[in-house]
Order: structure tokens, then C-alpha cells, then sequence
């Protein structure tokens, strides 16, 4: 009898644990950026980012990872995002490849890091939708 319980009790653990939703809720909005704010964040990425992350947000083989079409950025913004105003040497994947370079605290207001990051969600292809100030700072607190 206890056998068919200890059978049970694992059948029910495994039916929970297989019906639970493990998909990330999108922190971005569908929200459209003006031109203006896209030149801002433009201007603050080639300011702050662009000498390792190169103009076409390509970066630097297997030295600084792309943002254009990345697969770390797509799945990972609030991390990004805390990277960026915090700075880091974690070490990251991008689109396979494994990136373990210093990203210094960008010393970024929490608008200047929305209007960059915004910048870069829909830049070189990138289709990532767009952050709102609210978001900025609830992803800082979650440090």
C-alpha cells in the first residue's frame, strides 16, 4: 500500500510541476518610439556603447557580443539592462558564443538608459518592442 501511495504522490508532483507556465512575461510594450527619441538613444549609443559594441551593434568577435539579432538581449533585458547601469564581468552567451569581457557601469539616467535601450530593442534588425520609465526602474530595484 505504501508503494502505490509513494507512487502517487510523485504521479501528482510531476502532473503540478508539468502544468505550471514556465514562459517569461514580456517586459516590453508594443508602444511606437517617436523618430526624436530614436536619434536620442542613437546619439547615447554611439556616445557610451558604440566603441565595443561597433556602429552595425555587430560587436567584437568573441571580445564584445553583438546586440544586433541577439539572442542574449531578446531573452534576457532585465539582465541587460542591470549590466548596463551597474556594469559586469559575468560571463554571457550570445547566439552560441560565450562572451566574458568587462561592461563598466554606464553612469546612464534612468531616461538616457530607457532612450539607449530602446535604441538598441529596435535597431539592425531587432523587432524587441520598447521599455517605459516604470519598467527602467523596477528592473534597477530587482538588483
Amino acid at each position: 500500500m505504501t508503494k502505490l501511495r509513494f507512487i502517487f504522490i510523485i504521479l501528482s508532483v510531476f502532473s503540478v510541476f508539468s502544468c505550471t507556465n514556465t514562459e517569461k512575461k514580456s517586459i516590453t510594450t508594443n508602444k511606437t518610439i517617436s523618430k526624436q527619441e530614436m536619434e536620442l538613444g542613437g546619439q547615447i549609443f554611439r556616445a557610451k556603447c558604440m566603441n565595443c559594441h561597433k556602429i552595425n551593434g555587430e560587436g567584437l568577435k568573441r571580445t564584445y557580443p553583438p546586440l544586433a539579432k541577439s539572442d542574449y538581449l531578446k531573452n534576457n533585458i532585465e539582465d541587460a539592462v542591470r549590466m548596463v547601469k551597474f556594469g559586469s564581468s559575468e560571463k554571457i552567451k550570445v547566439n552560441g558564443v560565450t562572451y566574458q569581457s568587462y561592461m563598466p557601469e554606464s553612469g546612464l539616467s534612468d531616461e538616457d538608459l530607457r532612450l539607449v535601450f530602446n535604441y538598441i530593442l529596435n535597431s539592425w534588425g531587432n523587432e524587441y518592442g520598447n521599455l517605459d520609465l516604470e519598467t527602467i526602474k523596477a528592473i534597477k530595484k530587482k538588483r
